[in-house]
């Protein structure tokens, strides 16, 4: 019985295998939209720098074979591949990169490479990709892996959201479809990718930001080139090329393309980053002429705009599309019309409008819109303020001083033996006020037999308590943008770094002066044996440090720290 049932199993996955085999993108009819200029591309794709199966280049002439316009590499916490942006051929290649933190993972793109290595906190992320010139996007959001799931929701500023993530497709397809993919991917391997597809969880989370603001959806290939089955095993599955033709964003671009790749990639991240742009499942049929505004006496607004209500609103989408094709329109999460290859309806009032394209048969949309919103000034300006980096937080009325760095302080320069720094802790006359301030000139060294770490710090022993009080005030000002720690070191009798426990967050210095505020509710430990909270009535030493947490090895600059206070 157990023969003939792994028979029938085969025989299943082999006609299975010979039916995908034959399989092609569904044809499409219809007259495409006569709109702007539209670009083609994937983003969210890992090269040999970080976890990806290929070097760059030739990542790069996967996405030329699969016909794309532009492609955006995203390997992890470094803005890897700078050297190779501009225009290979007709595709223009981009390098962002994909950032690890506590509340998940951030994909940046357009930004400039940063002289510092990345917190891991998820608002020192999203501030620093603003701070660099780019645009964050949530990374899979909807991932079965807790560690990879999107917890930060609620964090500030106008980051999008990847409403389709490659990743978590194959995570989310269970072991049926993962093996039937298996089976038919020698034959037809984006037809067989495309089988093991299911509808994003992610669409119901964006509808949810979407009813506070604005938020940019976009959709990630996670393309890795290889499956790993250990440390050492991988297989080279699925390729980037089938990656590429699988799921693909369509950006509508105001202008066309110069030729100049700094011009033009500017133009495409600022599409992406207002949401003009729409996700088509290109394997399933190709979603080029695709449109969807909404159209005014007077003007239209495309897929990222916001339109004032009013009576004569007119919702329209259409375009080629595969024969018994549904369009749905959905305001605010509910599909409130369903109409054939074209839709054109009144716009019923204020809200948010996005359109998905269904194909019968097909358990997945076959085209997701980015929306337009209509709301009147006052409620457009309310979600922009929402979707804005809070302005800096005033200066609190009561706080205590807890070390002004005038001569005698009581921190000391200490570092290891491989890094240098001066042994003067206090620069005199280079305070805001030119007063005296603590100077932490670093220079890091690099990690070797028996040194794993190299670092430079002040550090201070003391007990305090600072019970009652809600977080740190400093000034800081660097010779560069760099990013250093803020410890705070309480009692733990259970750790092993001699019975304390180091809490920490970071701060990014700027070469201007400028106020700093900490709240302990910032702080983090990744002490294996945490306690859970930091003791205030129980601090035994502050610690200002570069690390290779912070910098690369060889690192070196000077960063001017004044007047720490507890508020």
């Amino acid at each position: 019985m157990r023969r003939r049932a792994l028979a029938l199993l085969a025989a299943g996955l082999g006609a299975a295998a010979l039916w995908v085999a034959t399989r092609r993108p569904l044809p499409v009819e219809g007259e495409p939209a006569e709109d702007p200029l539209r670009v083609r591309g994937a983003l969210h794709v890992h090269t040999a720098a970080s976890d990806g199966g290929r070097p760059a280049l030739e990542v790069i002439e996967a996405a030329r074979g699969a016909g794309l316009d532009f492609l955006v590499l995203t390997d992890h916490n470094g803005v890897a591949g700078k050297e190779l942006e501009g225009y290979h051929g007709s595709l223009l290649v981009s390098a962002g990169t994909e950032i690890s933190t506590s509340e998940g993972h951030v994909l940046a793109i357009g930004l400039e490479a940063p002289g510092y290595l990345f917190s891991g906190d998820g608002r020192d992320a999203l501030e620093d990709v603003a701070s660099l010139g780019g645009i964050a996007f949530a990374a899979h959001p909807d991932s079965p892996e807790p560690e990879l799931r999107w917890a930060g929701g609620r964090l500030p500023g106008p980051w999008g959201l990847e409403v389709w993530n490659g990743d978590s497709q194959w995570r989310h397809a269970g072991w049926w479809r993962l093996a039937r993919a298996l089976a038919a991917y020698p034959f037809n391997p984006r037809r067989a990718l495309l089988g093991a597809l299911t509808r994003p969880g992610s669409l119901a989370l964006w509808d949810e930001l979407l009813a506070e603001r604005d938020v940019p959806g976009v959709a990630g290939a996670d393309a890795h080139g290889q499956f790993r089955l250990g440390e050492h095993v991988a297989l080279p599955m699925p390729s980037y090329a089938s990656s590429f033709g699988l799921v693909r964003n369509h950006v509508l671009l105001e202008e066309p393309p110069s030729g100049a790749a700094g011009p033009d990639l500017r133009r495409l991240v600022d599409a992406l980053g207002r949401g003009r742009s729409y996700v088509s499942v290109d394997a399933l049929a190709p979603g080029d002429g695709f449109y969807f505004h909404v159209a005014g006496p007077d003007r239209d607004w495309d897929m990222g705009e916001t339109a004032a209500p009013g009576p004569e609103l007119r919702a329209r989408a259409g375009g080629p599309a595969p024969a018994g094709t549904e369009l749905r329109l959905l305001r605010d999460g509910v599909v409130i019309e369903a109409s054939g290859t074209a839709l054109d309806v009144p716009v019923g009032g204020p809200g948010v409008y996005r359109v998905e394209a269904h194909v019968p048969g097909w358990p997945i949309p076959w085209i997701v819109s980015n929306p337009v919103y209509v709301f009147d000034a006052a409620a457009a300006a309310r979600r922009h303020e929402r979707a804005a980096m809070p302005a800096p937080p005033p200066e609190p009325p009561e706080s205590v001083v807890i070390e002004s760095f005038d001569p005698g302080s009581g921190f000391a320069a200490e570092h290891d033996e491989s890094s240098g720094m001066p042994g003067e802790v206090v620069a005199p006359g280079s305070g805001p006020d030119a007063s005296a301030a603590a100077r932490l000139a670093f220079r890091l060294g690099t990690p070797g037999p028996g040194r794993p770490y190299t670092w430079c710090a002040l550090v201070e022993r003391a007990p305090r308590d600072l019970s009652g009080r809600e977080g740190l005030l400093l000034r800081v000002r660097a010779d560069g943008s760099y990013r250093f720690w803020v410890q705070v070191r309480d009692r733990n009798p259970d750790s092993a770094d001699e019975g304390q426990e180091w809490w920490f967050a970071s701060v990014r210095t700027s070469p201007e002066w400028r106020q700093v505020r900490l709240p302990f509710r910032r702080f983090r430990s990744i002490n294996p044996a945490s306690d859970g909270a930091l003791d205030l009535d129980a601090i035994v030493g502050l610690v200002l440090l570069v690390d290779l947490g912070a910098a690369p090895p060889g690192a070196e600059g000077t960063i001017w720290i004044d007047d720490l206070r507890a508020y």
